[in-house]
């Protein structure tokens, strides 16, 4: 059961303890004062004042702390103000205690019975039939993604809301179907073999009944690698690795990766990976979502983000915000905190209605969980946060063994299509990472916002030392410039070795 931390504490950390500490009252009202209780940089800036007003009880207004919680917060201020690592038993005292019961469970591919399995099925055969006007349609629903109507969002911080609320339009559509009302999109846990259902009809491929620009016309058949290359491609981007990294953080931006200086080797990087690694269709952001593996592989990733929501306490605003770093990472919070910014094109103003808010919280908002994958998961603890330097104060540790190569100043929208990224020793490829993006790149406002990419690479010392490391890109499309694209093409590459530092 749910419960709130017992005070005093004697040694607290932000969010095992502090961000606990602020009912909903409180952080509106400081919000009026252009202070936000949810941002651990501005408590922390603030802490001494923040101590001060609770010490002698002018805050919170009308219910102020107990002497143990005034206690509380001045250990942490003691202590430097350590970020710390959530409780699992601990939520906001704002939150319900108790989660209604979501109505849509959606189940591991490989734990279905038979009458789901049929009833399944049964949905995607019925979307398949549709004519391709039908918004229901498997053809308008993928054609959403990329081509034709290019809406997708990569690689910028709205990804995973929009993917959400992608998928409930998809769901629903599945669930159009005459004597379907009740299915739910399984997910392909891709930590285990591709499954095996997915490798006959009507799961297996699926043939384009209409152009759809980019030169992929009707008759085009998706395409897939076999499936012993998708298992060796799996490992050679490390998509494992990166889904058990992501689950170890505790911050917002070093779970997703990529933005905010925040290394690309978590969730981005392992949905990217993933992508690569199935075949020439689910590796071209232009026509992935019409492979079928692309519902099963997407209800993954959103699982994924609501496992680590839970484990982190970030299924509300608040809790989402309190994981947010505002300073460096602005747009992240602006998206769920200015209306105009939250917006998810087109299912804000189609019929689905949803926003970044509305997808925050799965369960109680949209009605949707997961079930527990077929084959148990390992526990995985959280990882201490690294970076390349940090604040006077912090307390902070060195790890030897450990070394993080960067490749950056690679300008992505030079190069065609999706890419792989290759870091070679002495000629030979020790680690790999892969960037998922559409053929005309130069025509992805995303892409361009965000043209100026960084791979990373954290290795052990012992793997990076001793030899000469060079990089090698790799495009999808090689009929361009050949299997690997010159340096000179794609900006000012360069390769930074670094021992990050740990902090609490």
């Amino acid at each position: 059961m749910s419960v709130t931390p017992t005070y005093p504490v004697a040694h607290p950390t932000w969010y095992d303890t502090i961000r606990l500490m602020f009912t909903q009252t409180d952080i509106a009202h400081m919000r009026s004062q252009e202070l936000d209780l949810t941002s651990y940089e501005q408590v922390q800036a603030a802490s001494g004042n923040i101590y001060g007003q609770v010490a002698a009880h002018n805050m919170p207004p009308d219910n102020p702390w107990t002497p143990d919680m005034v206690q509380t917060f001045l250990n942490w201020l003691t202590d430097g103000c350590p970020k710390g690592t959530p409780t699992a038993d601990q939520v906001y005292a704002t939150r319900a205690a108790v989660q209604t019961a979501a109505a849509r469970i959606r189940k591991d591919i490989n734990s279905l019975s038979a009458a789901e399995l049929a009833t399944l099925k049964t949905a995607f055969e019925g979307i398949l039939a549709k004519d391709p006007s039908d918004p229901n349609s498997y053809f308008a629903q993928a054609g959403i993604h990329w081509l034709p109507e290019r809406f997708c969002q990569h690689h910028v911080p709205a990804y995973n809301p929009w993917h959400r609320a992608y998928l409930m339009g998809f769901e629903n559509a599945l669930r159009s179907v005459p004597g379907c009302g009740n299915v739910t999109l399984p997910y392909w846990d891709i930590t285990t073999p591709f499954p095996d259902l997915l490798k006959s009809a009507p799961y297996d491929s699926y043939t384009l009944p209409q152009d759809v620009g980019g030169g992929f016309n009707k008759g085009y058949v998706t395409q897939r690698f076999s499936y012993s290359v998708i298992a060796a491609n799996l490992l050679q981007y490390d998509v494992t690795g990166c889904v058990n990294r992501a689950l170890s953080k505790t911050d917002w931006e070093d779970f997703h990766g990529y933005w905010s200086g925040a290394p690309y080797d978590t969730i981005i990087a392992g949905h990217d990976g993933g992508h690569g690694s199935i075949g020439p269709t689910m590796g071209n952001q232009a026509v992935a979502s019409f492979d079928p593996v692309f519902w099963f592989f997407h209800s993954n990733w959103d699982r994924l983000w609501g496992e680590w929501q839970k484990k982190v306490q970030a299924t509300d605003l608040n809790g989402l915000l309190s994981t947010i770093n505002k300073t460096t990472d602005l747009l992240s919070y602006q998206i769920f905190t200015l209306p105009p910014l939250e917006a998810l094109t087109p299912f804000t103003a189609g019929p689905l209605g949803l926003n970044t808010l509305k997808t925050i919280d799965s369960v109680n908002s949209l009605g949707v969980d997961y079930a527990p994958p077929a084959a148990a998961p390992k526990a995985l603890a959280f990882a201490l946060k690294t970076s390349r330097a940090v604040a006077l104060g912090r307390q902070i540790s060195v790890n030897p063994q450990n070394a993080t190569v960067s490749v950056t100043g690679i300008n992505r929208t030079k190069i065609p299509g999706s890419f792989a990224v290759h870091l070679m020793k002495d000629g030979k490829r020790i680690a790999s990472r892969f960037m998922f993006q559409p053929d005309d790149v130069d025509k992805c406002e995303t892409c361009v916002k965000n043209a100026m990419a960084h791979f990373d690479f954290g290795l052990p010392l012992a793997e990076v030392t001793g030899g000469k490391l060079s990089v090698q890109v790799e495009p999808v499309n090689k009929s361009i410039v050949g299997a690997r694209f010159p340096a000179r093409l794609m900006g000012n590459p360069m390769i930074d070795v670094h021992i990050p530092l740990q902090t609490d």
